[in-house]
Formats: structure tokens, sequence, C-alpha cells
């Protein structure tokens, strides 16, 4: 598969998927506009079946005004506590202080769409680098192209690997990696080079674009370099392993067997049971699924035509002997040749594969049109299930690529026959029915919201504050939160006796998702007490507030 943008190239990128759609972010760069003038913003296209593509409005343009206002390169992206975290290149040109000088820094999105920096600099540079080059007034010192990962071997911690120059080989690059902070959010800290990726190694002055994954317990750590096939891995057990611990495998043509001289800046993505493998060809991307082989060893083929986007239920809860709607959305329905699994979760929470014919449900069913509403008559399973306990159930495809939320199925004793009406749905449930459910009910009030303001006429629209202790910035608290228009937010930090310890911002803020990280000190800059406190955002639509622990 191909995905090639008009007018522009794609270079290093970003590739991921949410909700069932595929979403790529890139480098947009046009070779018929000067440099300065390009490589300004971020392409975007997204993809229901990694075959057709539809391009979408660039994200996250340069600031003219911030860090990053020359160019903005290589975007790397991942998820964590409902956010989508972004970690890119930014570079700054300030005569006499900056010249060309790149650093990495982070944006944060709710919903791929809008993009918000979290900080007014960068997040990371080699200035923290011992070993490595910092010259932020020569073009020729690199600190680009981040990949984030969590450390496998330290929860809660994550790893931030990037292109750098180190200081005794400053005519060359490597794979450097710094640490998510443990205390204040967004003060990355050195962990070492990566001398493996280093030119007396790889026999390449030049590396770049690092990217890595896991498959059976074994690391594989590629880059692009400037051989005449540029894509090259290593292989071992550890991510941050010394030069002895990493197999040097050389080019990824050697193990393919075939021409891979255009292929750079390569990305992957675990998509259920199945890993895919992404690079740029010249003036696009392709997409690639890997097929394992023996030991370290893999091939390419082309991905499946056919991909299921997702699959829901009509009704969140059901009862035994009646109807509920099974919805599946595909691409390329006519090419399904996969199979339906399910899946019920214990009251420990172990999950148990449920045979789909004991349940009633189609193990394959017909998906010629792209959407479809197979009809289950509920039962339950195993016969042995009490029946004061729900069955948790939920169907999904047997790669792992799409699965339905878990559905609550309640003991029913009263047997009744199969709805004849068309399609064979049942009626909307009612309360009589349904008496656990929320079906009528009035939705209680918000209790988080410390106060509420009566809205003016320009009111913006807010989603509760909340603040995470740990996030990809580090550990330490990020205060979220999201506007549905730009407006000015005051977000305060007060104690328990109402008084009010730091002031984390007092300004206008556009649409999207934000995170402010709090370093834990107050307005005088020592640092606050342990114990408990809250932050308290106001906007023209009301005030929120959540709690907020401070335990070190």
């Amino acid at each position: 598969m191909t995905v090639t943008p008009t007018a522009y190239r794609p270079k290093d990128f970003a590739f991921l998927k949410k909700d069932g759609v595929y979403h790529l972010f890139y480098i947009r760069h046009n070779d018929f506009l000067p440099q300065w003038a390009t490589e300004i913003d971020f392409g975007h296209a997204i993809s229901t079946d990694l075959f057709h593509w539809a391009q979408l409005p660039a994200v996250m343009p340069l600031d003219p005004n911030g860090w990053d206002n020359l160019h903005v390169w290589a975007p790397h992206i991942v998820q964590s506590d409902g956010l989508w975290w972004m970690f890119y290149t930014g570079v700054t040109d300030r005569p006499g202080t900056f010249h060309d000088t790149q650093r990495i820094g982070a944006a944060v999105s709710s919903d791929l769409m809008t993009w918000n920096r979290v900080h007014q600099t960068s997040v990371w540079s080699t200035d923290s680098a011992p070993w490595a080059w910092w010259a932020p007034l020569s073009p020729g010192m690199s600190c680009r192209d981040p990949f984030v990962m969590p450390d496998p071997a330290a929860p809660g911690q994550w790893l931030l690997y990037y292109t750098a120059t180190p200081a005794n080989d400053t005519l060359s690059t490597l794979v450097g990696v710094a640490r998510s902070p443990d205390a204040d959010p967004g003060a990355w800290q050195d962990e070492k080079p990566l001398w493996i990726t280093h030119r007396s190694l790889t026999f390449n002055s030049s590396t770049e674009s690092p990217h890595l994954f896991e498959h059976n317990g074994r690391w594989f750590l590629f880059i692009t370099s400037n051989a005449g096939q540029p894509l090259t891995f290593f292989v071992g057990s550890n991510p941050l392993g010394e030069p002895a611990t990493w197999t040097y495998r050389g080019r990824l043509r050697n193990m393919l067997g075939y021409d891979t001289s255009t292929w750079f800046a390569s990305e992957s993505l675990r998509d259920g049971t199945q890993d895919l493998f992404a690079f740029a060809s010249l003036n696009r991307i392709e997409i690639r699924r890997i097929v394992w082989g023996v030991g370290d060893n893999f091939t390419l083929a082309e991905p499946s035509v056919f991909h299921m986007v997702s699959m829901d239920w009509t009704r969140a809860s059901a009862r035994e002997n009646q109807y509920v709607g099974l919805r599946l959305k595909a691409a390329n329905g006519f090419a399904f040749e996969g199979e339906l699994v399910a899946w019920v979760r214990d009251a420990s929470g172990h999950e148990v594969r449920a045979p789909l014919d004991s349940l009633g449900l189609p193990v394959r069913p017909a998906l010629s049109p792209d959407s479809a509403l197979v009809p289950w008559f509920v039962k339950r399973w195993p016969a042995s299930l009490p029946s004061d306990q729900p069955m948790q159930l939920r169907v999904a495809m047997g790669d792992a690529t799409a699965s339905t939320p878990w559905l609550s199925v309640l003991a029913n004793s009263i047997e009744q026959q199969p709805f004849a009406g068309p399609g064979g749905r049942a009626p909307d449930p009612t309360r009589e029915e349904y008496p656990d459910s929320t079906v009528g009910q009035p939705v209680p009030e918000d209790t988080t919201l410390a106060t509420r303001l009566s809205p003016d006429a320009n009111a913006t629209a807010i989603e509760g504050v909340r603040v995470l202790t740990s996030s990809p910035l580090g550990a330490g608290h990020v205060v979220v939160f999201r506007l549905d228009q730009p407006g000015n937010v005051r977000l305060e930090v007060y104690d328990l006796l109402g008084r009010r310890v730091a002031t984390l911002a007092d300004r206008s803020f556009a649409v999207g998702a934000h995170a402010i990280p709090w370093e834990g000190r107050d307005a005088s800059g020592a640092r606050a007490r342990r114990g408990l406190y809250f932050v308290r955002m106001v906007t023209p639509a009301g005030t929120s507030a959540a709690k907020l622990l401070v335990d070190r």
C-alpha cells in the first residue's frame, strides 16, 4: 500500500491507530520551495484499510514567536491516560543565540486533530548530556528524531531515543537515550549513548530516525544510515544494552534479499497480534505486514485488504433470552476471511475463551456490505454460572485487531421466543425490563465541580480538570483539561485551608487538550509540603476542581 500526499513528499513520520482508524503524521517537504519555507507543519492522513487514504488539514505549525520558529520535524506519538502525546523536533533560529538549533519538544491532543504544545520551550536538548556535542550556533549539531516508549524494566518511566552528535566525533551521529524524570515533569535526564549505533560499528557516519519494537522478548532497533541501503538494524534482549549485547544485522536488504535503497525513516505498529512495518520511500510512505520466520528473521508482505473498523453492541447490558445487536463496521467486507472469537471475564477478572456456537453467535458473519447488524438471542455461558452473577462478554476479531466493549449479560428465568420483526431486533428496553440500568433516570449533577458560575454569552465549553501523577513527561503532577472554544483559563493550587499556593496559568488558551506540569513548588519557588491540595480551574463557563496529593 502507498500513501502519497499531493505537492509535498513525506519524510520522518508517526504511525498509529485510534478507534479502528490508522493515522499518519509526517514532515511535509516541498522540493520547489526554499528551505526556510518548507517543513513548517505536519501532514496528517487517515485510512480504515491501509490502502485508501484521505489527507486531512496539516497540524502543529511552527510558532514564529516560539522556540520552534524555523522548522518542525520527526513527530512520534504515544498514548497514555486517554491522551495522545507527541514528541517532535523543533528547530530554532535566533540571531546570535541559536542557528538552526535542533531540540525536542512535546505536544498533547485528545482527538489527534488539535494539538497544543505542553511547554513554552523544549523538553530535551543535548546541553544536558555530557557525552554529546552542544553547539547552538552550529547547524552541524544534531538533536532530533525522537522515539518515545515505556521502559520495560521500570514501570512508569519512559525512554526517549533520538539522533545526537557525540562530542568526541562531531562529524558523525549516533542514537542517544534520555529518561523521563522521577520528580519534575519535563526535566528529562540523560541515560546514555548507544555506542552500537556509532560509525565505528555501523561503518556509516550518519545515524538517524531510531525506532524500536519487541518480538518474543527480543528488541529490534532500526536506524537510517547514509549507506546505499539506508535501513540498518540490530537485535538484542535489552533496549539499553551495551554494544556486546546487541547483534548487528546490517542492512535490511541483506535479510529481505531485495533492493531497499530508497527506504528510510522506518516505523512499526503493533495491530492486535500482527506487526506492521512502515517506511518512507521517495515521495510516499509504504506499509507492509511483518511475517515472522525462524529466530529473529522476518519477511514483509502486503497487509490484508479487509479490516474490521469497529465492533460494538446496541446496548451496554442485556438479559438472557432477549435480543441484543452486534454492530460490525468493516472496510472491504467482501474480503473477510478471518473469524470472530468470544471472551468471558470471570469474577476475578480473568478472561476465558468462550465457544461461539454455545453462545449462538456466528464465527464468520456475512460482511459483503461494510456495515452489518447481527441479531443475537442472548445466552449465558457457562451453564454453571451463578444466576446472581452477570456474564461479562466481549466479541473480537481472531487477530485481536478489533473488539467490542464488555457486555453485561444478566440472568433471566423467563423464556421468550425469538423476536420475528425485521432483522430480529427487539424494541428498546424499558425501565421495568432493566431495573438496574439507567434507562429513564436523570443524570446526577456532577459533584466534582467545586463551584458553578453562570456562563456568559461567550462561555468556553470545558472538560473538567484532572491531575496526572505520571505521564510520558515523567513522574510528577500534570494538570490536564480540554476546551471546545478558545478562552481565558486561570489554574491555581490551593491547600486544605483555602490558601493559594501557586498560580499555574492565567492566560488565553486555544481549542483542544492542554497539559500544564506543576513542579510541586509554591509561588516563592519553595517545595510545597506533603499533603492534599486542590487544583482550581476558572473559565467563563464555570469552575472545576480536582484533588492533588504531594507525597514527596
